[in-house]
């Protein structure tokens, strides 16, 4: 075979990487990303490659692959008008309403309570922190928007001191003065590192260092049409959140 130049060279090496997604994988099913691909250089389909073997990698529930199939499916759902509730019958939940009678201030409502705080040595916080305060007029993450303006102390101050109000009844109920209460934090990644400065500036507002998990939510490719085509500006992937829901897969991931 005659001299490969550099561009060829790249070339090569990503279509014989066993085990990751090359330029044929990824335009072939079910992946069905060639357009990625059309017009550009060697090099920068490297870079595309590169990127979404990258968000392959921190991808739950099967990766790219399994994350463009499940698309594909809902967006085909949506715009048939299939109702993903239909079979179903819906019901209203047997429970108490904790009002009149039963509300603040009596007997009912003081027995539920008690009830309530005894379960506290079980419970464990998560607060999703993805989001800045721009829509609110603030420049930084929410959590640091001043929630009680004759102290000054932030929505965060105010989330930590419940938790550690609890943790001393749950100490005190339980016996256990070792106890903690432990905080798990979605962020974004628009707002991780705001948010690791901003509770080691504050000393994790009182909370053991080992008791808060700041989880970061990894974004998903942006998506052009029903057939999950991803897009892309130049030889970057455009990426976007991938919604709350995230917690519970983040919450698995991190025990």
């Amino acid at each position: 075979m005659g001299s490969i130049g550099s561009e060829g060279c790249v070339f090569e090496r990503l279509t014989k990487q066993a085990g990751k997604l090359t330029v044929d994988t990824l335009s072939s099913e079910p992946y069905s990303q060639a357009h990625l691909f059309d017009g550009a250089t060697e090099q920068e389909k490297a870079a595309i490659v590169d990127n979404l073997n990258e968000i392959d990698t921190r991808l739950a529930g099967g990766g790219l692959r399994g994350y463009l199939q499940r698309a594909r499916k809902l967006l085909a759902e949506a715009r048939e008008g299939v109702n993903c509730f239909a079979g179903y019958v819906p019901q209203v939940p047997v429970g108490e309403r904790l009002l009149g009678d039963l509300g603040p201030g009596t007997k009912a409502f003081a027995e539920f309570e008690r009830l309530g705080m005894g379960q506290l040595s079980k419970c464990t916080f998560c607060l999703v922190a993805g989001g800045l305060g721009e829509r609110l007029g603030y420049p930084g993450i929410k959590i640091g928007i001043t929630a009680e303006v004759t102290t000054g102390e932030t929505f965060m101050d105010k989330f930590a001191s419940y938790i550690l109000a609890f943790q001393a009844h749950a100490r005190k109920v339980t016996g256990d003065y070792h106890l903690e209460l432990p905080l798990a934090v979605m962020t974004s990644g628009d707002t991780h590192a705001q948010t690791l400065n901003f509770f080691c500036e504050n000393k994790n507002f009182g909370l053991n260092p080992a008791q808060v998990t700041i989880m970061q939510q990894e974004k998903v490719p942006a998506l052009m049409d029903a057939a999950a085509h991803i897009f892309k500006k130049g030889s970057t992937i455009e990426t976007k959140p991938h919604g709350h829901g995230d917690i519970h897969a983040l919450l698995h991931q991190h025990g």
